[in-house]
C-alpha cells in the first residue's frame, strides 16, 4: 500500500461517494487484494466527483493538507497551485496528492485549458484540478469498485485511463518534449499487470472515443516488448493478452 494511505482513508471515512483513486494507487489498492504483486507507488490521484463534491469534503480536504504539511506551490513559477500537493512533513502521509476532475458546468473554460478551477463555498479555500476528458469521466463514473472501503477505478477501466497515458506521454515525447521514458514504459507495464485479472467472461462497454483510444493502444503495443517475466507474469504470453483485451472490450484485431 502506498506509504501514508492509511491516514488518508481515515480522513476521508464518509465521503467515499465524492472521489474516486485512479492511478498507480488505486493498482495497487486492487492488485493487493488479488494476492498480486504490484510496483512501488508514492502518489495518489484522486478524481473528484463535481456533481456530488460537498463544502464538508472541501474543509475535511484542507484540514488534510494543513494536518500533513503539504506544499503546494509550483516549482517553476513559485506560484501557489491547489491541484497538487507534495512533500509532507512525515512519511504518515502520501508524497504527492494530484486532483483530477471535469470542468463544472457552470465554469466556461478556453479550448486549450489543461486546469479547471473546483469553486466549493465562499468560505473554504478553492481547489483546481487536472482537467480529465470528459468521456473518460464518464466512464470513470459508472467503472467503480470499493476495495478496502476505498473508492477505486475497476481493472477494466482503469486499462483504458492507463493506455491512454501511454499514448499521450509517447507522443509527447515523439514531438520532442522531454518526457522521462521510465514513465512510458510504466503505463504499459501496468496495462499488462491488470490484465491478469481480465478472464475470457470479462466484458467492458466503451465510448467510441475510448473504443479507438483502445484500438490505437493495442495496434501500437504489438510493435512493443513486454517483458512479462519481470512483471511476474506467468503461464501467459504478450498476444494471448492482448486478444484478450480486444475480447474484453468488443474490439476488432486488425493486424
Amino acid at each position: 500500500m502506498v506509504s501514508g494511505f492509511t491516514k488518508f482513508k481515515e480522513r476521508f471515512q464518509g465521503f467515499e461517494n465524492q472521489y474516486v483513486i485512479i492511478g498507480g494507487t488505486a493498482c495497487d489498492l486492487i492488485m493487493e487484494n488479488e494476492e498480486l504483486p504490484f510496483r512501488a507507488t508514492k502518489d495518489v490521484d484522486i478524481v473528484l466527483i463535481v456533481e456530488s463534491i460537498t463544502a464538508e469534503f472541501g474543509r475535511q480536504f484542507w484540514e488534510y493538507v494543513k494536518e500533513a504539511g503539504y506544499e503546494h506551490l509550483n516549482k517553476s513559477t513559485g506560484n501557489t497551485q491547489f491541484y497538487r500537493f507534495t512533500s509532507p512533513k512525515s512519511k504518515e502521509y502520501p508524497y504527492m496528492i494530484e486532483i483530477f476532475s471535469r470542468n463544472p458546468d457552470f465554469v466556461i473554460l478556453e479550448d486549450d485549458a489543461v486546469l479547471t478551477p473546483l469553486p466549493i463555498d465562499d468560505e473554504i479555500s478553492s481547489l483546481s484540478a487536472i482537467l480529465l476528458n470528459e468521456a473518460y469521466y464518464e466512464l470513470l463514473k459508472t467503472g467503480q469498485l470499493m476495495v478496502d472501503g476505498i473508492p477505486v477505478l475497476s481493472p477494466t477501466c482503469l486499462i483504458p485511463f492507463k493506455a491512454k497515458a501511454w499514448l499521450d506521454l509517447k507522443k509527447r515525447k515523439l514531438n520532442g518534449e522531454q518526457v522521462d521514458s521510465k514513465n512510458i514504459k510504466k503505463h504499459k507495464n501496468d496495462v499488462f499487470r491488470l490484465a491478469q485479472l481480465i478472464t475470457a467472461n470479462t466484458r467492458q462497454v466503451l465510448s467510441p472515443e475510448i473504443a479507438e483510444d483502445m484500438k490505437k493502444f493495442l495496434s501500437e503495443i504489438a510493435d512493443e516488448t513486454v517483458d512479462l517475466k519481470s512483471l511476474g507474469i506467468r503461464g501467459t504470453d504478450k498476444k494471448k493478452m492482448t486478444d484478450m483485451l480486444y475480447q474484453c472490450y468488443g474490439l476488432k484485431d486488425n493486424t
